[in-house]
């Protein structure tokens, strides 16, 4: 006897199957209008549950993925090279107390000196140099005071931490020299 509903596959779907057709036989019409608008009501909520977790899965992966990028970010600037500025972007309006310094310009002096050195004079060209963390040769800062004497007017020179021996900055350029050459260091003031 086929009742036109069709059988399901899994023996405890059939038979909660034949328990709602049997509870069904026993209620009134309207009991079981009732019932079917009870089920849809049912199915209708388990349905926004769904989607409101979908909602949730969707909202908790995109956070992931945007703060895994920032992390992601923070870490690649994080273990790139610490170098000088070359922009005067946030500078400050002070200016080193000379032009040969024995101790690391901050950076936003550095700055304002790229700007125009002595606060009103050329844009200015700073030599820095890193002898804790390179192997200098022992007449690197003799030299490098004694080059920087003949150019008074914009040329500064001081100690730095910055990843580079030796640091050649002015204004949108940098370059980095892993020993003493007067004649680079002289072209890149010239320029």
């Amino acid at each position: 006897m086929h009742t036109g509903v069709p059988l399901p596959s899994n023996p405890m779907e059939e038979l909660e199957q034949n328990k709602n057709l049997a509870e069904a036989a026993q209620l009134t019409k309207q009991e079981r209008k009732q019932l079917k608008k009870q089920r849809k009501r049912e199915e209708r909520q388990q349905g926004r549950s769904q989607e409101k977790m979908k909602k949730i899965i969707t909202i908790a992966v995109i956070i992931l993925v945007v703060g895994g990028g920032i992390f992601a970010l923070g870490w690649f600037f994080s273990t790139g090279p610490s170098l000088p500025p070359t922009s005067q972007l946030n500078h400050s309006e002070l200016s080193p107390p000379a032009h040969i310094v024995t101790s690391p310009i901050p950076a936003a002096i550095q700055k304002h000196m790229l700007e125009h050195a002595d606060g009103g004079g050329k844009p200015g060209v700073i030599i820095q140099y890193n002898c804790e963390d390179f192997a200098c040769e022992q007449d690197l800062v003799d030299n490098l005071t004694e080059l920087v004497k003949r150019y008074p007017a914009n040329v500064y020179l001081a100690p730095n931490n910055y990843d580079g021996k030796i640091i050649l900055t002015k204004l949108g350029r940098r370059q980095i020299l892993e020993e003493f050459n007067q004649r680079t260091i002289e072209d890149f003031i010239g320029r």
